[in-house]
Order: C-alpha cells, then sequence, then structure tokens
C-alpha cells in the first residue's frame, strides 16, 4: 500500500492490489481533526477516483460521537458524488460510536454502507464487491 497523507489522527493509504482507499483513525478524534481528515480523504477520493474505502476505526481512542451523524449528512454525498460506491466501515471499539453508526445507517442510501468487527472481514467483502459500469449515482435528499 501506499501511503498518501498522515495527520495526527488518521492515516489515508492507496491500495493498489484491490484499487482502494484505505484510511485508518487513531488516538483521539474531536470535530477539527475528524473533519480534516474527511476532508483530506474527499481530495484522495477525488484524485484515485476509486469506488471502494476501507474505513478503520479500530485504533480510535476516543471516538467523535456527532462525528457519525455528521459524515452521513455532509462527507458521504461529497464522496458519493467524487464515486465512491462502497464503504466497509470497522467498528470503533467505543459501543456509543457503534450504536451511532448503526443508527445513522437508516438514513445512508449511497454509497452501500457495510459494518465489520475486524478488518479481515471488511477486506472480504469489499474485494466482492463489483462496481457497476455505468450506473447512475444515486443520491438522497439532506
Amino acid at each position: 500500500m501506499r501511503l498518501l497523507a498522515q495527520t495526527s489522527c488518521l492515516r489515508i493509504q492507496y491500495d493498489d492490489q484491490h484499487q482502494w482507499l484505505y484510511a485508518q483513525w487513531y488516538g483521539a478524534l474531536n470535530e477539527a481533526v475528524a473533519k480534516e481528515g474527511c476532508a483530506l480523504l474527499l481530495e484522495h477520493q477525488r484524485a484515485q477516483q476509486t469506488s471502494k474505502l476501507l474505513n478503520d476505526n479500530i485504533l480510535i481512542t476516543r471516538p467523535w460521537a456527532e462525528g457519525i451523524s455528521w459524515g452521513a449528512r455532509e462527507w458521504l454525498p461529497a464522496m458519493a458524488k467524487a464515486g465512491l460506491r462502497y464503504l466497509a466501515w470497522v467498528y470503533s471499539p467505543h459501543l456509543l460510536s457503534r450504536l451511532v453508526f448503526d443508527q445513522s445507517q437508516l438514513d445512508v442510501v449511497f454509497p452501500i454502507a457495510t459494518a465489520f468487527d475486524d478488518v479481515a472481514q471488511a477486506v472480504e467483502w469489499l474485494q466482492n464487491q463489483q462496481p457497476e459500469v455505468g450506473a447512475p449515482l444515486r443520491t438522497k435528499q439532506w
């Protein structure tokens, strides 16, 4: 994997073999660092034009609980517009973060987001997702 960017709470890599972005979040998150990381992910999504993202939250020591709701409203639609179709979300070990993510799934139309307890399961699922060539982008009004 190629390292594309790194911040105080996020490492973004591109997996050349699988042709997807890998985001590994770590440490204590707050609004500022989470939004900075999401902006970087959006920048690299636009540059790489991949349809898949592996979002690994296992190493988060303190989540920003509102971040998942904010991401569903603002960040995911922008990522979908930039070509993202499949999001493999690896849960944070924090129960509150898991509950917020599961509840937010009801509102997410696109990309297709599925949550996992470990990275291996997420990788297997992403490998099995085949992007539809020429498929129209579905969007939801927020």
